[in-house]
């Protein structure tokens, strides 16, 4: 993808990340991302990382030392506001030719709406409890 593209919505944004997740581009991955250096990206039971680079050369190395990845979202929400979107979903992930989902896993996505259209300012993704079924979600009060 190029960098000037613009997404006219977050859905948008939303779906060109997933798609370049599954196919290990990192130029396409980035490309969503705000390139300001307050973007956040928390992967499952990681440390938080902290601007375009730092991000950058974690998706990198994801896409190095894996298989080829794709994700399907169950349990979609979205909150919307003149400036800013939060998606939250349970992804699961399919990895190589798995048949099975690893999972699940909760994820926050924070979009902003920059002068080039909507742009991916916080991926946070963290790991939940094993033995949900895919597509059903249960509520956990603590």
């Amino acid at each position: 993808m190029p960098p000037h593209i613009c997404f006219a919505t977050p859905d948008d944004c939303a779906r060109a990340f997933y798609e370049a997740f599954a196919r290990a581009e990192i130029d396409a991955v980035m490309v969503v991302w705000a390139e300001d250096e307050e973007i956040c990206c928390v992967h499952p039971a990681a440390a938080p990382l902290y601007g375009y680079a730092a991000v950058r050369a974690a998706w990198d190395a994801i896409f190095r030392n894996s298989v080829k990845m794709r994700v399907e979202l169950s349990d979609e929400h979205w909150s919307h506001t003149i400036g800013m979107a939060t998606q939250t979903a349970i992804e699961w992930i399919f990895v190589g030719e798995e048949p099975q989902a690893r999972g699940p896993v909760f994820v926050t996505n924070t979009f902003l709406r920059a002068p080039q259209g909507w742009r991916l300012l916080s991926h946070h993704a963290s790991p939940i409890q094993t033995g949900l079924a895919q597509g059903l979600s249960a509520a956990v009060l603590h």
